[in-house]
């Protein structure tokens, strides 16, 4: 294959761009993006000259949220693939009805990758880009769409703030895109089965007291049949009956062809064999419900490519572990999809293609399903969706100096898979869409050959850990494998920092071999090892998990397209704090006699110790009231002074708060003293200050009180973003009228 040649654009990267940070450190609103006061020096807001969100979609089958991000230039971001780079932040809201709600933060590394043509003498830019957040979504019982509206602000290097009041928050570069999702149902349970009862004789049926406790549990049944074609025709007004239009044709009506697309294709597909007893019977079924078939097929065969009822949007590359393609696509009306959420419904098909060394010759990679189905309250902007397939991108990496750039196709087929043979081939209902995708930097596999290495450790990538020396993440901006957008360093500052918890470790898939994951202490011999052998969970691409098992300590590798995950052991890390090493051994049967390769030794730091007060000696985490003492009375109005302690060996952060603080009982927070940031440590044994104003701003009310001291560490705890060991100790006061 020939090198594609790349060249920087000769278009300079403005002064606002690469002294970014530096120009909001002067003036936290340089670009005029906040609505403050303070006064802006050069207005940007809201440009996507460099990048730009352009889709947003939702996966209801595994509640993915999705953003696409197209960027187009080939400088401004950081520094190239051996560089640091920067970051698209995204931030997405939801709206079930009554206000935004802050669902959570996604993001993207991206890099300056020069300019160059594909095979085919297309640009390559822009390059698309997913970030993905998967959440717990509101459910109803499926006779109830829940449909909220999403809502995803991107943001280059500039984290969208946190809170649901942030909703409107501008970017500087970047942009927000909304769109309307569809959630999928709750299962099939008691309250629903309740509920039917009470719409079908109008009023409501309340859920007997024995059954309370386990009313949303779901009701193993059997999914429902799909709707035949009587079912359909009488479902989209199609059928007849004596001349007349039926009187269930109450709904928008769905041409014949579409409806009947399933029958339609069985019998006059090109791949299958003719039948002419089939046929004739099908003829009969048409005819018995007023359809004429032959119109029909007519319609059929002029109808390629139709975009009237669903269309593909946006494809993008999410290059996490696992690695995955993302279609989104938007559903356009409220009928045609064989029925509403309490039946089957039909799937939107989506073949994925791709050519990932620029040969212009396209491969095969699979078919990702979708559920879809009629719903009435479809807004008019349509409701938008995301299909997923996992992909394997193991053999297919180059080294940081070497941009490896692919081309990446998806092909929509409403109801009809489409062809896996052709990357050409257009269907009925459904369209096709080209994108250029990013394959990040990493070892170069050979196809066949295997390789015993560890991708993540605690959800953290290897190279992101000081394996070799600390056991700590370098203390840089190191972000989470899995959501780039969360630094290892829960308060962002760039801190090195310990793990704790359930350890994942996660690592590349070798069909037809078998692995094993070990793990000591860095003191004991490398022959003193305990063997991560407890099962765990395989999340599939379909519905479920697969229970994986070792034998002997082995475990088999499972094929990579199959699963959301690249899990190779969970380590439930021991009470003693320290470095530990892991090591992978890759062989070929289950048995340590059949070992063909190992990897190095990782050494991580182990931080299961959460701050510890009194009787800890000495304590790293107190509190006490040093004027009039803990636990004594004190005139309301007054103001009361203490001191506290908050530390850690690899502290995080501390909070104070007063309680109770109700709407019948408000209180005031108290205040450090001098004002210290929450991620400044209180080292004992003096501590700092603190102060509660009983006064203001709130008058508080004679009553008991408590201030409460809460300290965190930053041990990255259950390998989570935001998880840390934390602890926390109260002081008592009683309020008195005057």
């Amino acid at each position: 294959m020939a090198e594609a040649k790349r060249s920087a654009s000769p278009r300079a990267v403005p002064k606002e761009r690469a002294n970014f940070k530096a120009l909001l450190a002067k003036n936290l609103n340089y670009f005029g993006n906040l609505e403050v006061a303070q006064k802006a020096v050069k207005k940007i807001v809201s440009d996507t000259s460099f990048e730009q969100l352009t889709c947003v979609g939702f996966n209801p089958q595994k509640s993915f949220l999705e953003a696409t991000i197209a960027v187009k230039r080939p400088t401004g971001y950081g520094g190239n693939l051996c560089q640091a780079g920067s970051t698209e932040y995204v931030r997405f809201f939801l709206d079930y009805g009554s206000g935004w709600e802050d669902a959570g933060l996604a993001g993207v590394r991206v890099h300056d990758i020069p300019n160059a043509n594909d095979c085919a003498g297309k640009p390559e830019k822009p390059l698309t880009y997913a970030a993905s957040l998967r959440i717990d979504p509101r459910r109803e019982c499926c006779a109830h769409p829940v449909l909220p509206r999403v809502r995803a602000i991107l943001s280059w290097q500039w984290m969208p703030p946190a809170g649901d009041a942030n909703a409107s928050w501008k970017p500087v570069w970047g942009n927000v895109i909304e769109c309307e999702v569809q959630i999928e149902p709750r299962p099939w349970s008691i309250f629903c089965l309740l509920e039917t009862i009470g719409n079908a004789l109008g009023q409501k049926v309340k859920v007997p007291p024995i059954f309370e406790q386990t009313q949303f549990h779901p009701i193993p049944l059997p999914d429902p049949p799909p709707l035949g074609l009587a079912e359909l025709a009488e479902l989209y007004g199609g059928a007849k009956a004596g001349g007349r239009r039926s009187a269930a044709a109450k709904k928008e009506s769905v041409e014949s062809h579409r409806f009947g697309l399933t029958e339609l294709h069985a019998l006059s597909a090109p791949d299958s064999g003719f039948d002419g007893e089939t046929f004739a019977a099908g003829i009969e079924e048409w005819k018995a419900i007023g359809l004429d078939i032959q119109q029909a097929l007519a319609a059929l065969e002029a109808t390629k490519a139709d975009v009237s009822y669903e269309e593909l949007e946006c494809l993008s590359l999410e290059d996490t572990s696992p690695e995955r393609l993302v279609a989104t696509f938007r559903i356009k009306r409220p009928t045609g999809y064989s029925g509403d959420l309490c039946h089957t419904g039909s799937k939107e098909y989506i073949a994925f293609w791709a050519d990932w060394d620029d040969t212009c010759e396209w491969t095969y990679l699979g078919t990702a399903g979708v559920d879809v189905h009629d719903i009435a309250e479809i807004p008019s902007q349509g409701l938008c969706y995301s299909a997923i397939l996992p992909v394997d991108l193991m053999h297919h990496r180059r080294s940081c100096k070497e941009p490896k750039v692919g081309r990446v196709r998806a092909v929509m087929s409403w109801a009809v898979p489409p062809s896996t043979t052709d990357p050409d081939a257009l269907t009925t209902w459904g369209n096709r869409i080209d994108s250029h995708v990013q394959i990040a930097p990493g070892p170069e596999i050979p196809p066949g050959e295997v390789e015993a290495m560890v991708r993540n450790i605690g959800g953290i990538a290897i190279e992101d850990i000081d394996t070799a020396g600390s056991g700590l993440t370098h203390a840089a901006d190191v972000r989470f494998a899995h959501s780039p957008g969360s630094t290892a360093d829960g308060w962002g500052l760039q801190r090195a920092c310990p793990f704790g918890g359930t350890i994942l470790v996660e690592g590349n898939f070798f069909p037809g071999f078998y692995y094993r994951v070990k793990v000591r202490k860095a003191s004991d011999p490398p022959t003193s090892f305990t063997t991560l052998g407890s099962s765990f969970l395989l999340e599939r691409v379909g519905p479920g998990y697969d229970l994986q098992t070792s034998v002997g300590g082995f475990f088999k590798y499972g094929n990579p397209l199959e699963y959301f995950t690249r899990l190779l052991a969970e380590w439930h890390s021991p009470a003693e704090d320290g470095i530990w090493k892991i090591q992978l051994d890759v062989a070929t049967a289950p048995n340590e006699a059949s070992i063909v390769a190992s990897s190095p030794w990782y050494g991580i730091q182990v931080d299961n110790t959460g701050p510890e007060g009194p009787p800890a000696a000495p304590p790293t985490m107190d509190i006490h009231i040093t004027a009039g003492g803990d636990c004594h009375d004190y005139s309301a109005g007054t103001t009361i002074e203490g001191n506290f302690i908050a530390d850690d060996a690899y502290f995080g952060g501390w909070s104070l708060s007063t309680e109770p603080n109700t709407l019948a009982t408000p209180s005031n927070p108290p205040q450090a003293t001098p004002l210290l940031a929450h991620t400044s440590a209180a080292p004992g044994p003096a501590g700092h200050g603190w102060k509660l104003d009983t006064a203001s701003p709130t008058k508080m009310k004679p009553c008991g009180y408590v201030v409460r001291l809460e300290v965190w560490d930053r041990s990255i705890r259950d390998s989570h973003p935001g998880a840390h060991n934390g602890n926390a100790i109260a002081v008592g006061l009683c309020l008195r009228a005057k």
